[in-house]
């Protein structure tokens, strides 16, 4: 009970002292601050023209496998397959998702 009792009255001096948590800062937005204006930065010093930069020689692109190649192609033939029967599919009921799981699953099982 004492401990109830401490504890309210710290919290009522506390927030009686003011002593909240207040930004001194105005914020970047409020127009009711004042906005402190600072001078802008000197220029620097023109330097001696560098040397251009050596860039990095470009990395080679890593050659796709035949398989890879392979996919690519089931999936092209897939969409393509896709677009032609949209409408009758999806009277299936069947979204592109489960289409092209078992479009490319066909393709694959015919050696294409």
């Amino acid at each position: 009970m004492i401990l109830r009792i401490a504890t309210a009255v710290a919290a009522i001096a506390f927030a009686a002292t003011g002593a909240v948590a207040q930004t001194t800062a105005p914020a970047a937005g409020n127009p009711l601050q004042p906005r402190v204006v600072r001078p802008a930065p000197a220029a620097p010093a023109q330097a001696a023209p560098a040397a251009p930069a050596q860039a990095a020689p470009a990395k080679p692109a890593r050659q796709r496998s035949a398989a890879q190649l392979a996919n690519d192609q089931r999936m092209r033939d897939c969409g393509a397959e896709w677009r032609a029967n949209k409408a009758a599919l999806s009277a299936q009921g069947k979204t592109w998702r489960v289409f092209n799981v078992e479009c490319r699953a066909r393709l694959k099982a015919s050696g294409r």
